[in-house]
């Protein structure tokens, strides 16, 4: 099974786009391997649910998604 590598987990506040959140993952990622030579795998910490519609509806109009 291979090594997963050096796994950094971010947290992105609500002011941070996720438009802008996926490249600069992509960027720090890319940075970090390459100043340390290592396996570095650069993740999004995952929150409950992101979308602020879904949050918005009720626990019926969920399931009838």
């Amino acid at each position: 099974m291979p090594d997963k590598g050096l796994e950094v987990l971010v947290s992105f506040p609500e002011g941070i786009a996720t438009e802008f959140q996926g490249p600069a993952l992509m960027l720090m990622e890319l940075t970090l391997r390459t100043l340390t030579q290592k396996d570095v795998r650069v993740v999004k910490e995952l929150k409950g649910d992101d979308s602020k519609l879904r949050r918005l509806m009720t626990v019926k109009q969920r399931e009838a998604l």
